[in-house]
């Protein structure tokens, strides 16, 4: 009985999104057939068996026998249940919620998911935001979520680094900013190309990876990390195929991931390589390669170690779908190393 519940929700899943229409949700289309010889990849629901995904015939690399793999590792607090970001900084894992939560960020124990610490951001708010980054001296919140597309207060806070280890509460300095591109202010819930999800530091800058909800691609910008007013500055555009909802980088090893889901909800993990300069999508990409195909919500992404990360879930909840948000890792060195 157990085995047909299971098999009825994975079926269920694609019709009962066509009524979502919650702010996280996308409008449901059919996606064209993938035919990428490492296709997408979809995370576990926990007690649910994985069924092997089927092989594509098409070839387009010499080692597609090389797989990577992931595993939940466990369910997230009540209150940490819209997890948009993570970062693990200082050897501590740490993650926020998006809009609608409270203005703090969460240190999370890796062995439990238990909460162990709480940091308030004193002079902030948590309109929108979805995702977190951190260079020598700084954490950086981005207050970017912008589903309607007509935002004009998008910022990301900035507190120092050492203030996680010391401090219960922070006052942040503020990065306001707008994109150089955007002209179209109007308001187009699930229907803009200029929600963003997802950001690094990299060699003293900030960068933004947009969210597309209409042509499902990604576009890459440019910040300073200094306080004040600026214009996001257009690098490139890659075409994902699916929604990026969160980043992270391996400065070591020069090597950045972006999560993504469709809009029926099927997760990717993208990892570039040999870029140069700020255009960090305009060297080596590859879709990594995960054997098991089922659904999930991605928000948020962090290296652990070389070639290994965290990936955290959101919770859904639609008529008899019910994910629990989840910490997932995964192990990509086999495509790598």
């Amino acid at each position: 009985m157990k085995t047909k519940i299971n098999l009825l929700l994975t079926l269920s899943i694609p019709f009962l999104l066509l009524n979502c229409s919650g702010k996280n949700y996308p409008q449901i289309y059919l996606p064209p057939v993938q035919t990428q010889s490492n296709g997408p990849i979809s995370l576990p629901i926990p007690g649910q068996k994985n069924v092997p995904r089927k092989k594509s015939t098409t070839v387009e690399s010499k080692k597609q026998h090389r797989v990577s793999s992931f595993s939940a590792k466990f369910k997230l607090p009540n209150k940490i249940k819209e997890s948009s970001g993570l970062i693990k900084v200082d050897n501590k894992l740490w993650t926020l919620t998006d809009s609608g939560g409270k203005a703090e960020l969460y240190q999370i124990d890796e062995r439990n998911g238990h909460i162990i610490k709480t940091v308030k951001i004193t002079n902030a708010s948590n309109k929108d935001w979805e995702d977190l980054a951190f260079d020598d001296n700084y954490v950086y919140i981005g207050d970017f979520g912008n589903n309607k597309g007509n935002r004009k207060d998008l910022k990301i806070y900035k507190i120092p680094r050492a203030s996680l280890k010391t401090q219960k509460s922070v006052k942040a300095e503020k990065i306001v900013f707008s994109y150089s591109d955007q002209k179209d202010f109007r308001s187009r819930p699930q229907r803009s190309n200029y929600d963003c999800e997802a950001m690094v530091a990299y060699n003293g800058k900030l960068y933004l990876f947009s969210k597309n909800w209409q042509n499902q691609k990604t576009r890459l910008y440019e910040l300073p990390t200094t306080a004040g007013k600026h214009k996001a500055k257009y690098i490139s555009t890659f075409n994902t195929q699916s929604m990026v909802t969160g980043a992270s980088i391996n400065k070591e090893l020069n090597i950045l991931l972006l999560t993504t889901y469709s809009a029926l909800l099927d997760v990717n993990v993208w990892a570039f390589t040999n870029f140069k300069g700020n255009n960090l999508l305009g060297g080596n990409s590859k879709r990594l390669n995960f054997q098991n195909t089922i659904f999930g919500q991605i928000e948020g992404v962090t290296f652990i170690d070389n070639y290994k990360a965290y990936l955290s879930s959101e919770a859904f909840k639609k008529y008899i779908v019910s994910l629990d948000s989840m910490l997932y890792s995964i192990d990509f060195s086999g495509e790598f190393e």
